[in-house]
């Protein structure tokens, strides 16, 4: 059995693959307070399901992969550890000086972000490398000794060590974290160096702060939820999603905190790959809508876009990372009339506590969950598979107090205009994700998920002129599928910062050869045999008068002798790809070398579904308002087999997620139960 848990903001998704019982999932609330109680409730209802205690289930588990919005929250609401900081002499204010730049650069008056290290905290001892690595100046012990004393007398919980240039020589930092050690202190440690090896001192060091900030945090909350399942019977390892679309043990993962950060829409992502290579898909764009945003995800090639840096909370964090692109609409997201008497939706959110008006968990705000039950596009008695009844009262109420009346319209009408103003947010959103990397929505499929975004497909679809939408049967969880599609990875990477043909004769192929090894035996310590790790090597490239570089593909089969001309080649033909001219005169400049490397976990594929037999019989019809009140047959998606077709106006409920057919869209279901949504019938 292998098992995939994802806590979001507002449920608790597990999935699991079973020899026996095939894909099965539960959703649960999450708990905020104690995410890892959420984890063992919806393991807990999982077990029931397949009519067994938790002790049982856990003890027949082979691979535990979880994803947590744990390290995310604590960056977001700014409750990580109290954290100190050793540096260079000079550069203790780098943290706060940043790159010099803000969010809203001409609003003039706006401060700068508080850094997440106050300044008595952050000391400077004296050492100093040169760009190359040389020791100018050696490592003062006793005043770093001093300053070590100093974080520890004023309770610091964590430790940053950021040294110039330790990229090139890490021995300064790693003499640090032997004085530590030697102090009988135990403090969290994150070393720059290890954390990011390569140019750039503001991305190492805001890099490596996020890493301590939330390390403890996160550690402590893995190590609670390892104890747990442990006590429950669990002889797998607990298994942790990263941002980068990879998995690391839970030890691991505690220490390098900071690949965790939006880890759940990475497993999305993953998803979306699955069904990219299942469908031979070339070009993909995958959105989830959950209960308190949506994330959207370019998939190309059957892998999804990576960035090696992003922002969070005013944090740059300068590791690999999936393209993910977020917005604040969910089911959650609240609706209101701002002071300019216009509609808006979210980006604050009802959550899981207090939730939607219709959850009567004390919720009152109308969100957009209210809209659609308004609207009858979600059922009341079937959400969380009639464990959680939804009060339609209590949503008219709240569409009505907050939105119809100040707009002088009827409840369907404000419902309505909820559920356009998120479709349209969503349309806006793929757009942008799309449009900004040149590529036109028109030539990519449609993959929607989360359990809000069904409701919204058609809609996105026909706006952006995408010809097929496709959702996926196991929808509302698919994040949690995702992680059961992903493998162990570990990145390695190693600054250059030369151009290409200027190293001395074959020094690029011995560092791609060096790096090879050290990764090998990266996963060869986690027991992952030769036949089951694969590397994917690129080069991050400019030309000499640019600032940003882009990644090029490294084959690792290129023979010594041509590795330059044949990098070269490559980069022009990216450059090429991307901007439609070159350089001819001008040599690639390579910023840093880069590999990732992964142990290959067993392949999952969606399973197949039973042929429909006959025409799809409605379970029952429901009164739904789109421009006008009409009767919608309701289909079970669980009921639908494999060359199923149905035609809109129509409904397909689940116990975790409802697809709206518009009038003129048509619908099949596929060998494994995907439902795919055109403006035409399929022949």
């Amino acid at each position: 059995m292998r098992i995939g848990v994802d806590v979001g903001g507002t449920f608790t998704d597990v999935v699991t693959l079973d020899p026996a019982a095939g894909l099965r999932f539960v959703k649960t609330p999450s708990v905020p307070a104690d995410p890892a109680q959420g984890v063992l409730d919806g393991l807990a209802l999982l077990a029931r399901e397949l009519n067994q205690s938790l002790a049982e289930m856990l003890a027949g588990t082979t691979v535990f992969i979880h994803g947590t919005t744990v390290a995310t929250n604590i960056l977001v609401q700014r409750n990580g550890a109290r954290t100190g900081l050793i540096t260079t002499a000079g550069f203790r204010d780098l943290l706060e000086l940043r790159e010099g730049t803000k969010d809203h650069r001409y609003r003039l008056r706006d401060q700068f972000p508080a850094p997440l290290i106050e300044r008595n905290l952050r000391l400077e001892v004296m050492e100093r490398m040169d760009k190359d690595g040389g020791v100018e100046t050696p490592l003062d012990d006793a005043g770093t000794l001093e300053a070590i004393n100093s974080l520890r007398e004023r309770r610091v919980e964590a430790v940053v060590v950021c040294f110039l240039h330790a990229h090139r020589n890490p021995r300064h930092e790693i003499r640090v974290r032997e004085l530590i050690a030697a102090s009988g202190w135990s403090p969290f440690v994150s070393l720059s160096h290890e954390v990011l090896s390569r140019e750039g001192e503001y991305d190492r060091l805001s890099t490596a702060v996020v890493n301590a900030y939330v390390g403890p945090g996160l550690d402590g909350y893995l190590t609670r939820l390892a104890g747990n399942l442990s006590r429950n019977g669990i002889r797998a390892p607990l298994l942790i999603m990263q941002s980068n679309g990879g998995v690391l043990p839970a030890d691991e993962a505690g220490k390098r905190s900071v690949g965790a950060v939006t880890s759940g829409p990475a497993g999305g992502a993953m998803a979306g790959a699955l069904f990219a290579g299942h469908y031979r898909f070339p070009r993909l764009v995958a959105y989830d809508t959950g209960g308190t945003s949506t994330d959207i995800c370019v998939i190309e090639e059957q892998r999804p876009v990576e960035i090696q840096a992003k922002h969070l909370a005013d944090m740059k964090i300068a590791v690999p990372a999936i393209d993910i692109n977020p917005l604040a609409v969910g089911g959650g997201s609240i609706a209101a009339i701002d002071g300019g008497g216009i509609l808006t939706l979210g980006p604050r959110s009802a959550g899981a506590a207090p939730g939607p008006a219709c959850f009567m968990k004390g919720g009152t705000r109308p969100t957009l969950a209210d809209a659609n039950l308004v609207l009858g596009f979600i059922s009341a008695d079937t959400f969380l598979g009639g464990r959680l009844r939804l009060s339609l009262p209590a949503a008219v109420t709240a569409i009505t107090d907050h939105i119809a009346a100040p707009l002088g319209l009827s409840v369907e009408d404000a419902a309505l205009a909820v559920h356009n103003l998120a479709s349209s947010k969503i349309t806006e959103g793929i757009r942008l994700a799309t449009v900004r990397r040149g590529a036109d929505p028109r030539d990519f499929a449609l993959l929607s998920f989360g359990g809000a975004g069904g409701v919204h497909a058609s809609a996105v679809a026909s706006e952006l002129e995408i010809p097929e939408a496709i959702i996926p049967r196991q929808a509302s969880v698919l994040s949690a599928l995702g992680f059961l599609a992903a493998d162990v990875r570990h990145d390695i990477q190693r600054a250059v910062g030369g151009p290409v043909g200027g190293m001395a004769a074959n020094a690029l192929g011995e560092l791609c050869a060096q790096m090879t090894e050290e990764a090998r035996r990266g996963l060869s310590r986690q027991g992952f045999s030769p036949e089951h790790m694969t590397l994917r090597l690129e080069a991050d490239c400019r030309y000499e008068r640019q600032i940003h570089s882009i990644p090029v593909a490294m084959d690792a089969l290129w023979p010594a002798g041509e590795l330059d001309a044949r990098l070269q080649q490559a980069f022009e033909a990216a450059y090429m790809g991307l901007y439609h001219h070159i350089h001819e005169s001008e040599p690639a400049i390579i910023d840093q070398v880069r590999i990732a490397a992964y142990g290959v976990l067993p392949r999952v594929a969606p399973p197949r579904v039973a042929d429909q037999a006959g025409v799809p019989a409605p379970r029952a019809a429901r009164r739904v308002y789109l421009n006008g009140f009409l009767s919608c047959p309701v289909y079970w998606f669980d009921a639908l087999g494999a060359g199923a077709r149905l035609r809109g106006p129509a409904l397909i409920d689940s116990a975790s997620t409802t697809v709206l057919l518009h009038p003129g869209d048509y619908a099949r279901v596929d060998e494994i139960g995907c439902l795919h949504i055109t403006r035409g019938e399929y022949a």
